[in-house]
């Protein structure tokens, strides 16, 4: 490890090296070069890695660790164990993650209102992610989730009632978008 590494476990129970750099670094290859040399020296070819920052002062090491024990959590889900995954590289869970859980959860229940709070709205949940990822192709949905059309346009109609959300609305569709992921990334996170 290098010398001015600090190493803290943190509440979540991962090892974190946490290392100022006086000069700009890869955090990428490092924290790989990193993630093998502990790999190799406790013997454990499935140890996975995240990476964030590099981020200035005390309160971007923060950051950075929040960032980085995320993209270790959804980079073991997604992309298998044994790899290192940097927080830049997780896609749009970016524009959700890099806060407390307790925050994204806020934020989606916000959002989502009541197809979050309870469960018997699975279903719609469903919808509405298949929906926003098929860029509104009702026909598309209907395919997907081997629905009729109109079962997809009733359950839209459901879903715009209990959130409040206009459907034809880009910046809704996007906070919709944003809230689902958050959903997703959470339970990505817990397992």
């Amino acid at each position: 490890m290098p010398e001015d590494a600090r190493v803290v476990r943190t509440a979540s129970g991962f090892v974190t090296a946490v290392i100022a750099a006086a000069a700009p670094i890869d955090a990428r290859s490092e924290g790989e070069r990193l993630r093998a040399r502990v790999a190799a020296e406790v013997a454990d070819a499935e140890l996975s890695a995240g990476v964030a920052g590099p981020k200035p002062g005390s309160s971007g090491a923060h950051f950075a660790l929040v960032q980085a024990e995320q993209a270790l959590g959804l980079g073991r889900t997604n992309g298998g164990i044994g790899h290192t995954t940097h927080f830049d590289d997780l896609g749009p869970y970016r524009f959700v993650l890099g806060q407390p859980a307790s925050e994204i959860r806020a934020f989606s229940d916000q959002i989502l209102g009541p197809l979050a709070a309870d469960e018997r709205n699975a279903d719609l949940v469903q919808t509405l992610d298949a929906y926003l990822r098929l860029q509104g192709s009702v026909n598309g949905v209907a395919r997907e989730l081997f629905l009729h059309r109109n079962t997809v346009r009733h359950r839209l109609r459901r879903i715009a009632k209990l959130t409040g959300a206009d459907l034809t609305d880009a910046d809704s569709l996007l906070a919709l978008r944003l809230a689902i992921l958050g959903r997703q990334a959470l339970v990505r996170l817990a397992s």
